[in-house]
């Protein structure tokens, strides 16, 4: 059986009030976060690691290399995660990963993730085995136990203990579903830009361990037989119970927008309700509210 929830956008004169109408309470303490890592300020306790790659690999061949370190000038200077490889096993696969902890145990719980990374891999270019932007992939997932690189029995190349590939190499895995290629628009040039990748729309479900924690991962698996290095920096995370609905309002880049965050069910404009109440398009998520010209709002979410 699917509910309605009805959310309001109420203007009143500089203070936006916001109504959540049948939700039920407001959730406080673990049981809904807004988690944001800027890479630009620490490292937060990440940790890099490697995949698909030999038990014999050579090192000064691969050069697996991870740190926090300045990202390009360009792009400020500022510190960054960054992480390189070099793919001779044409499928080799470099992440980042956090534990999280203090959440509700053993409970559903639903994620969304944001992604900002720097790359200067342009789309439409051509390479060894494959393009070096289109055809290497962003993964990102959550999981209830800590992700390794592990040896299986009778395997010669080190592979992940959770499905980030089942689907393919190209195509991600019940864990970690691909969510975008580290190609940026074709500018005629090498420099690093930033680009932003997210599951809005598509939140992940995972229930906590016994002791209340998760696992956060993300990472690319290359089909690009050569060099890939990218700098991440910036992670965000809206994480709520898959049975309390939860929603975020927050400032978007444009001023006077702002950012509708919903980890939960689908997010649609509803029929208009008069000249009160107009109806609100929902294009794409997140959704954005021009809060200075149109200032009401309406939206009706349904959740199964």
């Amino acid at each position: 059986m699917r509910t309605t929830r009805r959310i309001a956008l109420i203007p009143c004169k500089r203070l936006l009030v916001l109504l959540c109408c049948a939700c039920g309470p407001a959730m406080a303490g673990t049981d809904a976060q807004r988690l944001e890592f800027d890479f630009a300020q620490a490292d937060h306790s990440f940790t890099a690691g490697f995949a698909d790659y030999p038990v014999n690999y050579v090192p000064a061949s691969y050069r697996l290399t991870s740190s926090w370190s300045a990202r390009p000038e360009n792009l400020g200077g500022a510190p960054a995660l960054f992480i390189s490889g070099v793919n001779h096993s044409d499928d080799l696969f470099m992440f980042w990963k956090r534990k999280i902890t203090g959440l509700p145990a053993s409970t559903e719980m639903l994620l969304t993730m944001e992604i900002e990374f720097a790359s200067k891999y342009r789309t439409g270019l051509v390479g060894v085995g494959g393009a070096p932007g289109d055809s290497v992939v962003l993964k990102a997932g959550v999981v209830n136990f800590e992700p390794l690189a592990v040896l299986p029995r009778g395997e010669t190349h080190y592979r992940m203990n959770l499905d980030k590939d089942s689907g393919g190499n190209q195509f991600g895995g019940a864990d970690m579903p691909t969510i975008g290629t580290i190609a940026k628009p074709d500018d005629g040039n090498n420099d690093y830009v930033l680009l932003t990748k997210h599951q809005h729309g598509q939140p992940r479900g995972v229930t906590t361990a016994a002791d209340g924690s998760l696992w956060l991962i993300f990472g690319t698996d290359s089909g690009f037989e050569a060099e890939t290095a990218l700098y991440y920096t910036r992670l965000i995370v809206w994480l709520n119970r898959a049975d309390t609905p939860h929603l975020w309002l927050e400032p978007a880049d444009t001023p006077g927008m702002l950012r509708l965050i919903w980890n939960q069910g689908t997010l649609r404009g509803n029929d208009d309700l008069g000249s009160e109440w107009p109806a609100v398009p929902v294009t794409s998520r997140p959704h954005l509210h021009d809060a200075l010209s149109a200032p009401r709002g309406f939206w009706r979410v349904a959740q199964p």
